[in-house]
């Protein structure tokens, strides 16, 4: 589904737009955390939703999920320099933006197909 201009935008997902979050445990990188703004249509309500998928080093991708509000949990632990995968291991990470300068390059290799 492609935005159109009557789409509500939501302020609180900017920061979230097309991003790449390098993931650390004891300060080694293990993966990156990918992230993507996405509109969703239910029936007449128009709204954005944030998809988010890990890939690790080795290029493994873990199954994309969206958080789709009104919690935002993912931008909150995000906001706080953490991300939790929820997985059988429950493992947390270091969730460090990565800057814009690396972003482009590891965005155009990470991002989501399609």
């Amino acid at each position: 589904m492609k935005f159109d201009s009557d789409w509500p935008r939501d302020a609180r997902l900017d920061p979230f737009r097309d991003t790449v979050w390098e993931l650390r445990r004891n300060g080694r990188t293990e993966g990156h955390l990918v992230c993507r703004v996405v509109p969703v249509q239910r029936l007449w309500a128009k709204r954005e939703q944030l998809w988010y998928q890990v890939v690790w080093q080795d290029g493994r991708r873990e199954r994309a999920l969206l958080d789709s509000g009104p919690v935002w949990s993912i931008l909150t632990d995000l906001g706080k320099g953490r991300f939790e995968l929820l997985d059988v291991g429950q493992r947390v990470f270091d969730a460090v933006p990565v800057p814009a300068e690396e972003r482009d390059a590891l965005w155009a290799r990470l991002r989501p197909s399609g």
